[in-house]
């Protein structure tokens, strides 16, 4: 379990045994002599507890010696570092990588960019570039270098199943020169071939669809108990969505985008034909 996750796992059952133990987040907040918005932090995830401040908690919500030792291994792992913070990336990117890392499926839509988890670096490089307002130049190389990292993901024990729907444009837009795109599109099709990774292309020819606002990612999780998550994507940068009956309703248009793309056999057709284009406008 990784730190994103032990966070979330812990904010949880935080959250389920006070409510068990039938206390007020001000009864609890009252056991460590806090303020209540730090009892919400703590059950939002977005602080990790002290392991006396856990001790006191459990001791308030009648927990068993067993779970007590459960929870205090959650702690630990929360409390570690996830490799992505040495790279210094911006705040509002590090909630999705830390999420990526523990999730057993990623299903995303792109409308305008090849997904991150397969662009080649040329093709990043060029999309940070245009992206200055959010990514100062000198910060480039780390973003790059972590977004490479991310795509480890993809491959070895316990790889991430991506599902990925890409509208047309995406192929079309030329990136970095065509030159570029042709190695971009090329590097699409070899991994595509990767049996937990399944790539569908919107053409235009679908029409208009419920997403065209805005990329959407939904991911999910080995721990069962665990909910899917949602994120978000917008040009001042990203949104993690949690409510259940908004990540329902993007799994939901997900799905219908899924249905409206080509096939998968279909999409390698299309995105091949691209690919030759692009090469033939580079000689």
């Amino acid at each position: 379990m990784g730190p994103t996750a032990g966070r979330r796992k812990l904010a949880s059952e935080l959250r389920r045994r006070r409510d068990t133990a039938q206390l007020t987040v001000k009864q609890a907040a009252a056991v460590l002599g806090c303020s209540v918005q730090k009892i919400g932090h703590l059950e939002r995830g977005e602080n990790v507890i002290k392991k006396a401040e856990l001790a006191a908690l459990l001791d308030a919500y009648g927990a068993d010696p067993g779970d007590r030792a459960i929870l205090e291994e959650i702690r630990v792992q929360a409390s570690k570092r996830g490799w992505w913070v040495t790279y210094r990336l911006p705040e509002w990117a590090q909630p999705l990588i830390g999420l990526e890392s523990d999730a057993s499926r990623e299903q995303t839509y792109e409308l305008e960019l090849i997904p991150g988890l397969l662009q080649t670096e040329d093709y990043a490089r060029a999309v940070y570039g245009a992206g200055r307002h959010l990514v100062p130049p000198e910060q480039i190389d780390q973003q790059i270098a972590a977004r490479l990292r991310r795509q480890d993901r993809l491959t070895g024990d316990g790889a991430l199943e991506l599902v990925a729907v890409v509208s047309e444009g995406a192929l079309r837009r030329v990136v970095g020169g065509p030159a570029s795109m042709a190695e971009q599109l090329g590097h699409v099709l070899e991994v595509s071939k990767a049996p937990n990774v399944k790539l569908q292309v919107l053409p235009f020819a679908a029409g208009q669809n419920g997403a065209m606002s805005g990329p959407v990612t939904i991911l999910s999780f080995p721990d069962l108990d665990a909910p899917d998550i949602g994120y978000l994507e917008h040009s001042l940068g990203g949104q993690v969505i949690e409510d259940t009956d908004a990540v329902a309703s993007l799994t939901t248009l997900f799905d219908d985008l899924r249905d409206r793309a080509l096939s998968s056999r279909d999409s390698a057709r299309l995105i091949e034909q691209v690919r030759k284009e692009h090469g033939h406008a580079a000689h």
